[in-house]
């Protein structure tokens, strides 16, 4: 059994507070992102709530859900960054909301595991604490049209994040601790993914997601 860091969320961390702050609509894009593709089956880092894994079972998909956290009850006990699974496993992967729970610096290492079992697509989400802009309109006949951005924050202080590692298991997000998005995309195109592209989720834009394709 893989060792557990000890800000590895455990499954008193996903209660009805977890959901309360606009979580359904990022778990929304993350089944749209994947569900884009039709796939057969899935491999899904990290249960969380378990919402996603019993959606796409009850339209057929097969997933299979792996987190390091056994009281979660995964189908697979086991570490994002040694999956015990055979290369191009799965038609897409899903992760989200689970890589910041690890040191920054073994990203790298998490992208090329979930590159290694993955056949189609990754759906990755990740926290972003800096300033998102959107601006749009609904138009009749012509639709919704609109523009958004994201903007640099000031280096949180030490203490700031010292709290965030101790009560959210947060090692870091985009816009602390050296990441950005920029360097999220390098990582998965260093990774070996062909075509990345990233957006935030407009209701809860905490949450910006990384869809990186196999070519």
């Amino acid at each position: 059994m893989p060792s557990i860091d000890q800000h590895v969320p455990s499954a008193a961390h996903y209660d009805a507070q977890y959901l309360s702050h606009g979580r359904t609509y990022s778990i929304a894009a993350q089944l749209a992102s994947i569900m884009d593709l039709a796939p057969r089956n899935v491999l899904e880092v990290g249960v969380g709530t378990g919402i996603s894994a019993f959606s796409l079972r009850s339209i057929g998909v097969e997933v299979i859900t792996l987190d390091v956290q056994p009281e979660l009850a995964p189908d697979i006990i086991g570490d994002v960054r040694a999956i015990p699974r055979g290369d191009a496993s799965f038609d897409v992967a899903s992760c989200c909301q689970v890589l910041e729970h690890l040191p920054l610096t073994d990203l790298s290492a998490a992208l090329r595991e979930l590159r290694r079992v993955t056949r189609w697509r990754l759906v990755l989400s990740l926290p972003d604490i800096t300033r998102y802009c959107d601006c749009a309109l609904s138009l009749p006949l012509i639709g919704r049209r609109g523009v958004s951005f994201s903007l640099p924050v000031r280096e949180p202080s030490d203490a700031w994040k010292a709290e965030r590692l101790a009560t959210m298991g947060h090692y870091w997000e985009i816009g602390m601790n050296g990441a950005t998005a920029a360097g999220v995309t390098a990582a998965l195109r260093g990774a070996g993914f062909d075509a990345v592209r990233s957006f935030r989720v407009r209701e809860l834009s905490w949450h910006r997601f990384f869809i990186a394709d196999i070519a």
